[in-house]
């Protein structure tokens, strides 16, 4: 299996809270011993790396108000042997250890960039595809050089690739800081931040983040358009969201009645059941048309 080359972290001088310098701290320390701290889940994870049990699966995100594909998002799924189809939310938030997180991440990374590669050679039309990358890796001062380095292997363009960093207090410095993102933004990647506003979003510093795309939780669309206060605040960050320019997918738009409410701003993407299901295979996803 590929796997990339990470050199030391970036050294994050005063900029950062100490949570962040621990978790460079801890990249550096286990660099040179990749089971050491490993608890059993992050153990066989690797192992189900190693042995070809996890793929990858697409799912789109859809304009609101024609239906056209504008955007594509990368997810893991594990097929384990005794459990059968496993979530990444089962697996994937209590990875902490550097060494899964850069293995997993390489396996991301080789493996959309493969797809790509293939996508363009059948001439097919190719939207942005987001990455989803821990903040420990994104941190790592070596990341931009090894994902083009990846990239370029497999001839795939740096504008198809957008990293996604799941919200959350390092996600939102990280990418405040223009000094940490711009060895990707020079490169033509695009950035975005995952999951925004479940928890963790701060709304003092989303002003000053540093990204193309923010993909709202699905936990925010809940109970839209039914209640009034949950469609209050939706309304509320829809608006705010558009005001800053800012692309804006919508997750958790499953029904009719939800891709109405949201069509009142045009240019948002939606993402949801109502268009299509995760599934395997690029082609096949960029194949897809919504149902009416």
């Amino acid at each position: 299996m590929y796997t990339l080359d990470y050199a030391q972290p970036v050294s994050l001088a005063n900029t950062l809270d100490s949570r962040i310098d621990r978790v460079a701290q801890n990249n550096a320390d286990t660099s040179g011993d990749a089971s050491l701290g490993l608890s059993e889940l992050e153990r066989r994870v690797l192992d189900g790396l190693h042995a070809g049990e996890l793929h990858l699966v697409f799912q789109g995100a859809y304009r609101a108000a024609s239906g056209v594909l504008a955007h594509l998002e990368a997810q893991v799924r594990w097929t384990h042997p005794d459990y059968g189809l496993l979530l990444p939310g089962i697996f994937m938030m209590p990875l902490e250890h550097p060494e899964v997180a850069r293995e997993m991440v390489s396996f991301i990374v080789d493996g959309v960039c493969r797809e790509l590669r293939d996508a363009l050679a059948a001439k097919l039309p190719l939207p942005p595809i987001a990455i989803t990358v821990p903040a420990q890796v994104a941190l790592l001062d070596s990341f931009a050089e090894e994902l083009l380095r990846v990239a370029g292997s497999y001839g795939v363009p740096a504008s198809l690739l957008e990293i996604e960093v799941t919200d959350s207090v390092e996600a939102a410095k990280l990418l405040s800081l223009r000094t940490l993102t711009e060895g990707l933004r020079e490169a033509g990647v695009g950035l975005s931040i995952g999951k925004w506003g479940n928890g963790a979003s701060s709304l003092a510093l989303l002003g000053s983040l540093d990204v193309d795309t923010v993909t709202v939780a699905r936990e925010l669309m809940a109970a839209v358009p039914g209640d009034k206060r949950g469609a209050a605040v939706m309304t509320a960050i829809m608006d705010l969201l558009h005001a800053l320019d800012m692309r804006v997918v919508v997750s958790g738009v499953d029904t009719q009645e939800q891709l109405q409410w949201v069509s009142r701003w045009p240019e948002a993407l939606v993402q949801g059941v109502l268009f299509a299901r995760p599934q395997a295979g690029l082609a096949s996803v960029l194949a897809l048309r919504r149902k009416g």
